[in-house]
């Protein structure tokens, strides 16, 4: 792997004073994130992680953004979403690293191939990256790192008002590029391109992009999909998109409606509600255990109201974590349970009864 790229930037003592919260007291089960967890700094090695292990990457750019042309601030997301998770109740059994952040570099290419580097060496670790955006043109850089790290693409499946498949211009990728990126490195390396994108709001993409995605072969599911009673129809969609692949997971906060995420970008006055339908699909898929990486993209901070969209960023980093917990548990058990099966039982015969010494 090669060395961390010049835009990576290690958790200082700034980072740490953005990790403060209410104290409790002295009781474990009171904890919080902030007396959790620990800044570490990944010009050290990140050995294997046998328990499970959050590390958090800030995408601190908003470069992305301004290529295409849309509200600056992003840049400003990582921040806002780590002292809004502060105070969020620590999740049993799950270990919390704080990363640092990878910062814009000259290009947006150049900027996603940092946030790679990063995602690959955590990936390798047995870690599970929380991307903290920034634009949202680090989808590509999760993707990289994820199929760098494993040697096999993994399916995208993405919360998105947009469809973020429009034709890369002269000028080079930006935030609504990351799938056609996506897309052409999987072409070019002749891999299955898998890509559900979940919210998608008709006045957000033109015909031309609701072209693309049928061409790309993308899954789609419109914002009206997200009910109660549509829950079981929207899990199989997903299910065909990503089939037997691993999975990395984009939560573009731009696929809530204004009301309750104003501080994005690109806001949306239709989008879907942070409700039971949204965190049982969230939920179903951290549950299969198969999602490699999160991110949490386009939080504007310069443009929320009452932190309304960090408090909401943070809540849906507590059920990524909730869920990772849960799915690895569940891992364990039947790794148990397996090891188990192996094993005589109870007043059965022992294949090696009567091979050893006598009593």
């Amino acid at each position: 792997m090669s060395d961390l790229p010049p835009n990576y930037i290690a958790p200082t003592d700034d980072t740490r004073t953005l990790w403060t919260g209410r104290d409790d007291g002295p009781d474990a089960h009171a904890r919080r994130w902030h007396q959790a967890v620990q800044m570490f700094d990944l010009r050290n090695t990140l050995e294997h992680c046998f328990d499970p292990t959050i590390c958090f990457i800030g995408y601190a750019s908003d470069l992305g953004v301004r290529m295409n042309e849309g509200r600056l601030g992003a840049a400003l997301g990582p921040a806002r979403l780590r002292s809004r998770m502060a105070s969020l109740p620590c999740v049993e059994g799950i270990t919390l690293l704080d990363c640092g952040d990878i910062i814009a570099a000259d290009t947006v290419l150049a900027t996603q191939e940092a946030l790679a580097n990063i995602v690959e060496r955590v990936v390798r670790a047995g870690a599970l990256p929380l991307i903290l955006g920034g634009g949202h043109d680090s989808a590509f850089g999760q993707f990289l790192g994820i199929a760098r790290a494993n040697a096999t693409p993994p399916a995208c499946v993405n919360f998105d008002a947009h469809l973020d498949l429009r034709p890369i211009p002269e000028s080079g990728p930006n935030s609504g590029t990351p799938f056609t990126q996506v897309w052409e490195w999987c072409k070019a390396h002749s891999a299955p391109f898998r890509y559900a994108a979940l919210g998608i709001q008709r006045m957000g993409n033109t015909d031309s992009l609701f072209t693309r995605a049928e061409q790309a072969g993308a899954t789609l599911v419109d914002a009206d999909g997200f009910a109660l009673d549509m829950i079981e129809v929207v899990m199989e969609a997903i299910n065909d998109a990503v089939d037997e692949a691993e999975i990395c997971l984009s939560v573009d906060l731009d696929v809530f409606a204004s009301a309750f995420a104003p501080g994005v970008s690109a806001p949306t006055a239709m989008g879907i509600a942070p409700d039971a339908a949204f965190r049982r699909v969230l939920r179903g898929m951290l549950a299969s255990g198969r999602v490699r990486a999160v991110e949490i993209a386009e939080l504007c901070p310069p443009l929320d109201q009452d932190d309304r969209t960090a408090r909401l960023g943070a809540a849906i980093a507590f059920e990524v974590a909730s869920g990772f917990a849960e799915a690895a548990e569940d891992e364990d058990d039947e790794a148990e349970d397996s090891t188990d099966s192996t094993e005589p039982r109870e007043g059965g015969s022992d294949p090696s009864a009567g091979k050893g010494d006598d009593a």
